[in-house]
């Protein structure tokens, strides 16, 4: 068992980064910083110097490759034509220096293809056992594990949807509403919007894939989050 409550690595994407002090904080924080394409543009407008930059290079401007160069900062490009998004390759080299515990930054908004991919990299194989989340200001995105633990507000929401035909087995404690049977199946969305009646909750699952959403009150840099696999 591990509590990983701080990510020494986080990927940007090029999706919407309206709150420019809460990714900040978490950029600042971390030992690497990753960016999908556009998502430089988003560190540079921050302050920050990315650590490095992954993908085909489409959406940054020539000056803004200049300047990123200019800092030092390291390049990985691949074609355009290509067979994934660039958050999928920023997300495996993040992988390949050995990172455990990830934050995704600026993964939703704007195009919701895009947006449901990112979310959909969560469930990859060498993904699962470790803590890698998307996160925004006032919710955060991550896969359930066998055995889990979450802190919250009393209040606060927890939806849970299946990434897999059956997810079973499905144990909770300190939410409102009970797993019907333990038991979630693909297309019926009976696990969202789930309540926090404490400030921790408890998940085991047995088998299956299950997402979950956790919606806050307001924002937090807290990311407490406690899983045994």
């Amino acid at each position: 068992m591990k509590e990983l409550n701080k990510f020494k690595c986080v990927i940007v994407s090029g999706g919407l980064l309206e709150d420019e002090a809460y990714h900040r904080q978490i950029i600042k924080e971390a030992k690497m910083v990753i960016c999908a394409d556009s998502g430089a543009r988003h560190v540079l407008r921050l302050g920050i110097t990315p650590s490095l930059v992954v993908g085909d290079l489409d959406s940054l401007a020539a000056e803004e490759i200049k300047e990123l160069k200019k800092r030092g900062v390291k390049f990985v490009q691949y074609p355009r034509e290509k067979d994934y998004a660039d958050t999928y390759y920023a997300l495996l080299k993040a992988l390949e220096f050995g990172y455990e515990g990830i934050a995704m930054v600026a993964c939703l908004g704007g195009r919701f293809d895009h947006a449901l991919s990112n979310i959909m990299l969560l469930a990859l194989p060498q993904v699962r056992a470790l803590d890698v989340r998307i996160l925004e200001p006032c919710q955060e995105i991550f896969l359930i594990k066998p055995k889990m633990k979450l802190w919250g507000q009393k209040g606060e929401i927890l939806s849970l949807l299946p990434l897999s035909e059956e997810v079973t087995g499905i144990t909770t404690s300190g939410l409102y509403y009970q797993v019907p049977a333990g038991r979630f199946t693909m297309g019926l969305p009976l696990g969202v919007s789930n309540v926090f009646t404490d400030e921790v909750v408890e998940l085991s699952l047995e088998k299956g894939l299950l997402l979950g959403i956790h919606i806050k009150k307001e924002k937090s840099g807290d990311f407490r989050f406690l899983f045994s696999s």
